[in-house]
């Protein structure tokens, strides 16, 4: 069983969503202090995983992306997190290529955003991970989304986990919000009919949050408790599986 852990190293800029202002120096400080978090615990669990990081967000902290680098994948996320241009597929790709030092392979669209395959094939990218096939109101519904890994246009495509049938979600809103029960349930039903795990989280869930006035579905268990929740579940998963970089995963 192949799990993939991930991480969306970007700007914390979801206040804006809600209204709220929040200059970028503090949006890049609250995700700085959040991955040094996870950093610590993937450290001390010796696993793999693979970073979807923006280009802003590297420019802004070399030294941090550095660091992530020596054990963690590098993808992109993006030139920026709030805003999208077709050319920022190369330019993000080429500025955190020259930072981290690593080649980047994957790429993962802010907000699971539609960008056509062949644009990201044609960019230097070998797979893709900016689909999340869930039944959910609003801007991220793809129930009838693929489900599983695919092949389209020479591009890997790895869509977020969720389960045969009822689509129970495994990404971060649902890990942060289910009972523990539910979530090994949901990820032991993935494992065995998939052989494999893609879930994924924000630096910023790993700090407190909750002064800034957020659906409370986002804030809460934000911060240690947060981190606590992913150690809890890291080990569970370590029973069943192993980590490894998505650049290796294969159909």
């Amino acid at each position: 069983m192949q799990i993939m852990l991930s991480f969306d190293v970007e700007e914390f800029d979801i206040p804006i969503e809600y209204g709220q202002s929040i200059d970028e120096a503090e949006q890049i400080s609250v995700s700085a202090s959040g991955t040094q978090k996870i950093l610590q615990l993937l450290k001390s669990h010796q696993i793999k995983s693979t970073c979807f990081t923006t280009a802003n967000f590297a420019i802004h902290q070399k030294s941090l992306v550095k660091t992530m680098s020596k054990d963690c994948e590098i993808a992109s996320h993006g030139y920026w997190h709030s805003r999208f241009e077709i050319d920022d597929l190369k330019r993000s790709k080429d500025v955190l290529e020259e930072i981290s030092g690593q080649q980047v392979y994957g790429f993962r669209r802010a907000r699971f955003a539609y960008t056509p395959q062949n644009m990201i094939f044609e960019a230097g990218y070998r797979y893709n991970s900016s689909e999340n096939p869930i039944w959910m109101p609003g801007r991220y519904n793809n129930f009838f989304g693929n489900r599983t890994a695919y092949i389209e246009q020479d591009l890997l495509n790895i869509p977020i986990s969720a389960t045969p049938t009822l689509r129970i979600p495994l990404f971060w809103l649902a890990i942060k919000n289910f009972p523990l029960w539910l979530i090994h349930y949901a990820s032991r039903q993935v494992l065995k009919s998939d052989g494999y795990l893609n879930i994924f989280f924000h630096p910023w869930e790993f700090e407190d949050i909750e002064k800034y006035h957020l659906p409370k579905y986002v804030t809460s268990r934000c911060g240690e408790m947060m981190l606590d929740r992913l150690d809890w579940y890291i080990r569970l998963l370590k029973q069943h599986g192993e980590f490894i970089y998505m650049k290796d995963y294969e159909i």
